[in-house]
């Protein structure tokens, strides 16, 4: 145990320190049926396999090219609004993760990266009524107002 925490603290050492990080947060109730929290990111870790931890649960970071990509979606009340951290660990800290996780003593292996993000959470937006039934209505005004006008050329 010790010598994985030895070997994550040296590989924190000696690199993954420069992140560009961009992330993304469901807020349309309307638009989605679950809340979705997308983190993507760029490192210098080079060819390290990531995984991430939001709330107590192990992610597994995707990467394509220079960019990753870490996602969590879940129905609406589990993730309320909320400011929410992404811990970055590479495989040596994520064996000491999950070894502190099942345990329950000891410190807490200290993660790569960590990644703050405001989640506003969800709501309603745009009008109080749908766009769809504007439509319907414009469209039975038009041709009400149509069937009015031939119906007195008729006469």
């Amino acid at each position: 145990m010790k010598s994985i925490i030895v070997l994550a603290l040296l590989h924190l050492a000696l690199g993954c320190s420069n992140f560009d990080v961009k992330s993304y947060t469901t807020t349309n109730i309307a638009l989605a049926t679950e809340t979705a929290v997308l983190v993507e990111f760029t490192s210098d870790c080079g060819d390290a396999k990531l995984s991430a931890v939001v709330d107590g649960e192990v992610l597994p970071v995707y990467s394509a090219g220079d960019k990753s990509m870490v996602t969590v979606v879940k129905e609406h009340a589990q993730l309320p609004a909320n400011t929410y951290t992404v811990d970055l660990y590479d495989e040596a800290g994520i064996v000491a993760f999950k070894n502190f996780a099942k345990e329950g003593s000891g410190d807490a292996p200290k993660a790569i990266h960590s990644i703050s993000v405001v989640h506003p959470g969800v709501s309603k937006e745009g009008l109080p009524i749908q766009s769809e039934f504007i439509v319907m209505v414009v469209a039975l005004l038009v041709w009400w107002g149509a069937n009015s006008i031939k119906a007195k050329i008729s006469e």
